[in-house]
């Protein structure tokens, strides 16, 4: 049996092709994300009203203070009720690491951690009012997941 050689660069070049893209995609997904980004994350899904969203970004001791189904209820509350806010904008500020941090006096502490200073422009019918909030970012089962403090 004779094999068509007129096929055979058509082929090596969509296996060198598939090879590129998987070699591309692996690089990628090793690259661990900056603790910025999951904060940047963060904040557009609540700009955006997706508080579900936000709060499968937090840590699992975020996740035991509330609950999800409150924190989408008061979280929305809150900004569209309470401060009367029809949009906010957002700076997220560099991290800096920490080489240990507590969210609460009696709570774990953690290590490896980072803050991130974030400025929050409110856009509401009282005017526009800026809140300055630390975010902790730690990882957790390889993940970056967002923090608050407590103390």
């Amino acid at each position: 049996m004779k094999i068509r050689r007129k096929h055979q660069p058509f082929i090596v070049i969509i296996m060198v092709v598939v090879l590129f893209i998987f070699v591309l995609f692996f690089i990628s997904s090793m690259k661990s994300k900056k603790p910025e980004d999951v904060v940047n994350t963060f904040y557009r899904y609540e700009q955006k009203g997706d508080f579900g969203s936000s709060w499968d970004l937090f840590h699992s001791k975020m996740k035991e203070r509330f609950s999800k189904n409150s924190y989408v209820t008061e979280r929305s509350h809150i900004y569209m009720s309470h401060f009367g806010v029809t949009t906010f904008s957002y700076k997220v500020h560099e991290a800096k690491k920490l080489s240990s941090w507590k969210m609460m006096k009696e709570g774990p502490t953690f290590t490896n951690v980072y803050v991130v200073p974030v400025e929050i422009d409110f856009h509401s019918k009282f005017g526009t009012f800026t809140i300055w909030q630390n975010v902790y970012v730690v990882k957790e089962k390889q993940k970056w997941t967002i923090l608050w403090e407590f103390q």
